[in-house]
């Protein structure tokens, strides 16, 4: 029995006296207990305040924010969150054994092995900060959450020790270690992906070649692709978790509180990313912030107004794309006008960065913005005269404007800023001038346009509205078009277009053209007019040729494709391969015999693709090799190449300033994606693109018989004539504007710096986005005269449907004013 008593142990205080105590034994034992309950003070500092802490972290990641993130996945918040459970458990357990003797379990002390090993880590982590946190403890309640690693773990501790006293006698200290080993195993299981990680991105950056292989390796093998893919969008800065924050604490990579990123910025980053995968790292959607900070997203855009695409912008969408387009098979033109409108969810104005595809030998022949609900038409200037317009308008002022450059052969960049933030949205249009690819005498074909590269999200439900016109029959429609006859000269292709299948299989259009058609004129405002001729040619188109095959891992999906090619070799030509790696692989030019094919077989068998691998050290080698041959093509075969490395463009530039004779380049991809490692220099300008129709091997045989093999071929050939217009051979205006863009490009080649006054001059006067050129869409007046641009008068731009409504109504303005002519001659006569 017990009794209460006021005496000297103080008030409230509670004295036990045990009757049963033996005569003249021991006195009655006293204990003196707390007012508080038993075991609160564990249940406060051993589960309260580390469960408090967690919370406020996976909230506010204000230690992700300020430090170091604790818990960068939920294994970790897993980890963390069994010390509180165990003292929890602890809590329990003794209270339980207070009422009766009890053994202890061995799972429990495995538990506690397990929490003590975590909770000793993480208070070692925080135990710098412990001196600041005492004093912050005077001012600010939160003081004590670094302070939390360090109670669960003396919490843990003591209640260790009562169960060891309460419970019957059991030898739980084996299962107590094997919690320890447990536990610290987890904590580095969990952090080691992240911390190989790091480590692998700071070999791969390394110029030394061995050490970066190495690196990449690691990556490869071990690496967190989550983890670099937030290195390269520059959200993850802080170390990203407890072990690589002690690696980082024992080098250089800790500065200022963040990791040292390998090659000192996100760029290096996004190198390897693409160097360890062969895949863009923009490719990805912009990762969220880590689960300490599940109300945060990265809001800060590097790429702002600048020459690149960059990274993705999560919550900025595309939600509108309307695709209108005009094909005339006599005229061998197409005409597309691409009309796009993205929306803003977050609380930051953005820019919407875009890389299109663009048919190949097309070109941006016009661009509008539409500022206060009005579609303005855009002003066309010398390239850094409209991205300095840009960058004045878009980035010191803030304003509306849009600006479209090349990006490389067949490529544009368009930019619009602001996408005004929470829910406002932005549209603009692209006019795309076309050339027909003749397939035959009686076909012609033209593939779509695409979105290579964007900064924007865009949903797998998204479609692109597709209508596109011709005066001609379209012959056999791709899967998902509706074919619709209109009247005897016009015909109707539409479709609902899902973005991967409009990147990835690039549909074409195919039309009927009258074969007898073969000469079209063009007349120009001002000066001589445009002849086009189609020309048949035979015999082969080169007489050597040298094969460029990409490395990376986006081409070794298509290898049987590639050796479906040797079977379109023609025998004697002269054929030589390069395989782009780190590890080159060349095969001499040689006549194609049994033993050529025998060694590019087995090149193509045995080679490893992998990654993504540096093109530009193979391209110069073919270009080199082909240097002295009359008629050389290099044909490069590739997958997306997102960055320019350093070395290997050097080299490239080099040989290209010192080359004699240039061969033809034609480019074929194997997968959309950027391409950056031609320079923007002349002789990259000639470039040309091979259509991509999704059929890798039919693409790649095709262009290798057209280019070796003795079949007919149709070639277009663009001059001026003076002021021939007879009608019967007028033609649509955007003839003239291809021929417009290969002047420009035979300026630039022919002439270098010094033909680009007269180059950027004769792409103003057409209208067109060229490498030496470019289209702005400024918000003012003001704006245009502050940098010398004059937009494009409204109207006098020739839209959807084009060009042959445009002929229809050349011909009908003629024979109307000959009929005015007639009549006014026949009044004469009355009189």
């Amino acid at each position: 029995m017990s009794e209460r008593k006021r005496d000297g142990a103080g008030a409230g205080s509670v004295i036990e006296w045990t009757p049963n105590s033996p005569p003249g034994g021991t006195p009655p034992r006293l204990a003196l207990r707390s007012k508080l309950p038993r075991g609160t003070l564990h249940a406060v500092f051993g589960v309260v305040l580390p469960v408090a802490v967690l919370v406020i972290e996976l909230v506010t990641g204000i230690c992700a924010e300020a430090l170091f993130d604790p818990i960068p996945t939920w294994g970790h918040v897993a980890l963390v969150a069994l010390v509180p459970a165990v003292n929890l458990a602890g809590i329990y357990f003794v209270r339980r054994a207070e009422r009766a003797a009890v053994a202890s379990p061995r799972w429990l002390a495995l538990l506690f092995g397990c929490g003590l090993a975590v909770s000793a880590f993480y208070a070692l982590l925080f135990l710098p900060l412990m001196p600041l946190a005492a004093v912050a403890i005077l001012f600010y309640g939160l003081g004590l959450l670094p302070m939390a690693p360090l109670a669960g773990f003396v919490s843990m501790v003591i209640l260790r020790r009562m169960i060891v006293r309460r419970s019957k006698a059991t030898d739980t200290r084996m299962a107590l270690g094997a919690g320890v080993v447990a536990g610290t195993l987890l904590l580095i299981a969990l952090d080691l992906p992240p911390a190989l990680t790091r480590l692998g991105l700071d070999w791969a950056a390394s110029a030394d070649t061995r050490q970066r292989e190495q690196g990449l390796s690691l990556i490869r093998s071990f690496g967190d692709r989550d983890h670099l893919l937030r290195v390269a969008y520059d959200v993850d800065r802080r170390p990203g978790g407890p072990l690589t924050l002690l690696m980082g604490l024992g080098s250089s990579d800790l500065v200022n509180g963040q990791m040292r990123i390998a090659g000192g910025s996100s760029d290096a980053a996004r190198e390897v990313f693409f160097r360890a995968y062969g895949t863009p790292f923009n490719a990805e959607p912009a990762p969220r912030a880590r689960r300490g900070s599940v109300f945060w997203n990265p809001a800060f855009d590097g790429d702002h107004g600048g020459p690149i695409v960059g990274q993705r912008i999560a919550g900025l969408d595309l939600v509108g794309s309307r695709l209108d387009g005009s094909v005339a098979g006599d005229d061998a033109v197409a005409y597309f006008e691409w009309t796009i409108e993205f929306r803003n969810q977050t609380a930051l104005d953005r820019e919407a960065r875009l890389a299109l595809a663009l048919p190949p030998g097309g070109v941006v022949s016009r661009a509008t913005l539409w500022i206060n609900g009005e579609e303005r038409e855009a002003a066309f200037g010398g390239r850094g005269q409209t991205r300095a317009a840009y960058e004045s308008v878009a980035v010191a002022q803030r304003r509306d404007p849009l600006l479209v450059t090349t990006k490389g052969a067949d490529r544009v960049l368009a930019q619009a800023f602001p996408v005004p933030r929470d829910g406002g949205t932005i549209k603009f249009k692209l006019g795309i001038t076309a050339p027909l690819e003749l397939a035959g005498d009686d076909t012609a074909s033209v593939v779509l346009p695409a979105i290579l590269e964007r900064n924007f999200d865009i949903g797998a439900d998204f479609r692109h509205a597709v209508w596109v016109e011709s005066p001609s029959p379209f012959v056999d429609p791709s899967a998902g078009f509706a074919a619709t006859v209109i009247t005897s000269d016009r015909f109707r292709l539409q479709s609902e277009i899902a973005d991967t299948t409009l990147t990835g299989k690039r549909p074409s259009i195919e039309v009927r053209r009258d074969p007898a058609v073969v000469r079209k004129i063009a007349p120009r405002d001002g000066g001589a007019a445009i002849e086009q001729r189609i020309v048949q040619r035979m015999g082969p188109d080169a007489d050597a040729l040298m094969l460029v095959i990409d490395g990376s891992i986006a081409t070794g999906t298509h290898r049987s494709a590639l050796l479906s090619v040797l079977d379109a070799i023609p025998v004697g030509r002269i054929v030589g391969l390069a395989i782009a790696s780190a590890t080159p692989v060349e095969i001499d030019l040689k006549p194609w015999d049994e033993d050529q094919r025998a060694r590019f077989e087995n090149a193509l068998r045995s080679h490893d693709f992998v990654g993504g691998q540096d093109n530009a050290p193979a391209l110069g080698e073919a270009i080199g090799r082909l240097e002295h041959a009359r008629d050389g093509v290099v044909f490069w075969v590739h997958g997306p190449q997102p960055i320019a490395f350093t070395d290997g463009s050097a080299r490239l530039e080099q040989l290209m300033g010192r080359i004699e004779r240039m061969p033809r380049l034609l480019m074929y991809e194997v997968a959309a994606g950027p391409n950056e490692v031609l320079p923007d220099a002349p002789w990259a300008w000639r470039a040309q693109s091979v259509p991509a129709t999704g059929n890798v091997a039919r693409d790649l045989e095709g262009t290798i018989r057209r280019v070796l093999g003795g079949d007919a071929r149709f070639d277009i050939v663009r001059r001026p004539v003076g002021t021939d217009t007879s009608a019967s051979g007028i033609g649509s205006a955007h003839i003239s504007r291809l021929w417009a863009q290969a002047a420009v490009l035979d300026l630039m080649a022919r002439n270098g710096e010094r033909g680009r006054v007269r180059a950027t001059a004769l792409a103003t006067e057409n209208q067109l986005v060229t490498p030496v050129s470019g289209a702005v869409v400024l918000e003012t007046k003001a704006q245009y005269d502050a940098h010398q641009l004059k937009p494009v008068a409204q109207g006098t731009v020739p839209t959807v449907p084009e060009p042959h409504e445009w002929v229809l109504i050349i011909l009908a303005s003629l024979m109307i004013g000959h009929a005015l002519w007639r009549q006014r001659v026949a009044v004469e006569r009355r009189r």
